[in-house]
Formats: C-alpha cells, structure tokens, sequence
C-alpha cells in the first residue's frame, strides 16, 4: 500500500486524501450526527404532544373533581339518609307516589310494590334513584297490565 501511495502523483495524493476526508465527514454526519438530530425532533415532537395531553387533563381534573365530589355527596345522603325517606320524597317529586301499593323495609333498603304505574315514569325515577340519590335497583320485576303502557312491578332498592 505504501508502494502504491508513493507511486501515486502528488496532485493524485491531494485529491484522494480530500476525498478520504469528504467520506470521513459524510459517515459521521450519516452514522453520528443525523441520527441524534432525529431522535431529537422525534423527543421534542413527543414532550410537544404530551404537554398538549397534561394540558387538557389539567381542565378535565376539575370537572372529575366535582362529578366525584357530587356522587359522593350523593352517597353520603343515601347513608345519611333512611332509604325509605329518600324513595318517599323521590316518588313524590316523580308524581308516582299514588302508585306505590306497598312499601317494606328489607335489610337497609325497601321494597316496593307498584300497581297500574306508567312504565316510562317507573323507569325515569328508577334512575333518579340511582344518579341522584346513590341508591342501587337490586332486583326489579314489571309485570303488563292491560292497559298499553302501564305496568305492575316489584322493586328492591338498596343503598350503594
């Protein structure tokens, strides 16, 4: 190799060592430096996104806050409160108390029997019960009446 490279012109010598060094340069900038300039955009495109992601949780903290507070003070007035006051108070407020045949307590909650109710009234403050109240429907039986639409039903409503 020595003898060739001695052999070689002086200008050919010149013109390959650039040459070395231009591909030296162009391999570090291949295998060094573009790989770290890329994992560095892809870094900062990522930091970019997850701020944007902490941003929007931070506003949506708030809302979860309250929602859980809400249903925990919901709750709190279903344990507060006796279960049948708060079926009473409801039923009324529902205008389905007429309805309501018999009442009986059952462990903590109630059991109630309904007759000759509207079924799309029943259902409405059944979900009263639960999202308003923090009450539970454990069982439910509806059984059709005559009449299109109305129902008779039996219901255990329990605390959560």
């Amino acid at each position: 190799m020595k003898t060739w490279w001695a052999g070689l012109a002086p200008r050919e010598r010149a013109i390959l060592a650039a040459g070395l060094a231009v591909l030296v340069v162009l391999m570090l900038w291949l295998l060094v430096w573009e790989p770290i300039a890329k994992s560095r955009a892809e870094l900062r495109a990522e930091v970019a996104t997850l701020s944007a992601e902490l941003g929007w949780m931070e506003q949506v903290a708030d809302r979860v806050r309250r929602k859980a507070s809400q249903g925990s003070d919901a709750a709190s007035a279903a344990a507060g409160g006796s279960v049948l006051t708060l079926v009473e108070v409801a039923a009324n407020a529902s205008g389905i108390k007429a309805n309501i045949e018999r009442v009986q307590p059952e462990g903590q909650g109630a059991r109630l029997w309904f007759d000759q109710v509207g079924f799309d009234r029943l259902i409405a403050w059944l979900g009263q019960l639960e999202q308003r109240h923090g009450l539970k429907i454990s069982q439910l039986a509806v059984d059709a009446r005559g009449e299109a639409g109305m129902v008779s039903a039996r219901v255990l409503v329990e605390p959560r």
